[in-house]
């Protein structure tokens, strides 16, 4: 089987020749730690919009990879990058997307957020030109060579990514003044959905039919540790009739298989995702309390990506051998489960630690 092929019998219940297995991503940390271990020298940092050339770490380890169709977004045209502050340790930027974040020059894959740029209907109004939907501006001019592409490997799942309806508002206004508005302005939080919906639904109408993805991913991370950073109650009212008609959208469009992505404790917001015509989740932290043994028991209809304890393989090898005979005998049984660990790839895992994962599933049969 190929990977695609692979992850589609394991996303409708089907048996497949070994576990399918993903990563969504590997921490460039990570890969500069690898290359002193000995990862050999042209094995490259993969890319997530198009088709990687070469072998990328996916590639180099055998398994599924998550290719994004490589279309803007977000604002055009975009702010300009601009370093407002810097010393030896930190510099302070204004990003494509006009958030201002202080980087450390030591650790740059975790910024801190200092400020956005819409905070209010007028900010909303000023930048809505921006954030319209014109195909013409949006699709990369070789397009139709990119299509192609997709469509003809194997190796590379072809995903729909957006960010969702936490997740977009979340970005373009910040966390706090986010959850703020729910109260302040609640008309202006369904005004930002509801253009986003419309705007994903003529967006991506051409990317689909031209490339026939394998499944739709949809970015929220709305979740912390003890629960929901959302209300169930404020879900229900606001997003859920965003995630149904999306999902009928996508669904219409043969897009049948639709994931959504979240860190922490997701329990209360599963049966919302499933009521939204969602049908998988990931990546299931296990810190979070997230047992996708007992998940899987709870929503015998739900693909599971995910819920491998990253921690066991920082590691030895018996905490790898524990954490996967704890979750892989009774998910493969239950069929609908993607292997992956929950959450990137992290910088604290040694390479032969990862590859002996990577070699344990791939020989794993049923007992």
């Amino acid at each position: 089987m190929t990977n695609r092929e692979r992850f589609k019998a394991a996303m409708h219940f089907e048996p497949t020749d070994y576990p399918c297995h993903v990563e969504w991503g590997f921490w460039h940390e990570t890969y500069l730690r690898w290359k002193d271990e000995g990862l050999p020298s042209e094995v490259t940092e993969p890319t997530f919009f198009g088709l990687s050339e070469g072998i990328d770490l996916f590639r180099y380890f055998g398994i599924v990879k998550f290719g994004y169709l490589p279309i803007e977004k977000y604002y055009i045209p975009p702010f300009e990058y601009e370093i407002l502050d810097e010393t030896d340790d930190w510099r302070i930027e204004r990003t494509s997307l006009g958030v201002i974040q202080k980087v450390s020059k030591r650790s740059p894959t975790l910024p801190q957020f200092l400020d956005y740029p819409i905070k209010s209907r007028k900010d909303y109004e000023a930048f809505r030109e921006r954030l319209n939907s014109n195909i013409n501006i949006r699709y990369p001019k070789n397009w139709d060579e990119i299509a192609k592409s997709l469509r003809e490997q194997s190796d590379t799942l072809v995903v729909v990514h957006i960010d969702g309806f936490f997740g977009y508002p979340r970005e373009i206004m910040g966390l706090e003044n986010f959850l703020l508005t729910f109260y302040d302005d609640p008309n202006l939080i369904r005004e930002i959905i509801n253009d986003r919906v419309e705007f994903y639904k003529t967006l991506y109408e051409k990317a689909i039919r031209d490339t026939q993805p394998d499944c739709a991913f949809i970015w929220e991370d709305m979740c912390y540790k003890k629960g929901p950073l959302l209300s169930p109650a404020l879900v229900r009212e606001f997003l859920l009739p965003a995630y149904k008609e999306l999902t009928g959208y996508f669904r219409d469009m043969g897009v049948v298989d639709i994931v959504v992505d979240s860190d922490g404790n997701t329990l209360e917001l599963i049966p919302l995702w499933l009521e939204g015509g969602i049908t998988g989740h990931l990546p299931f932290e296990v810190k979070a309390g997230m047992d996708i043994v007992k998940i899987g028991e709870l929503f015998p209809n739900l693909r599971i990506l995910g819920g491998i304890n990253k921690h066991k393989l920082e590691l030895g090898l018996e905490e790898i051998d524990e954490e996967v005979d704890r979750v892989l005998p009774r998910m493969s049984k239950r069929g609908g489960y993607i292997v992956a660990l929950d959450h990137w790839v992290h910088p604290e895992i040694p390479l032969k630690n990862y590859e002996y994962f990577v070699e344990k599933i791939r020989k794993y049969k049923d007992k």
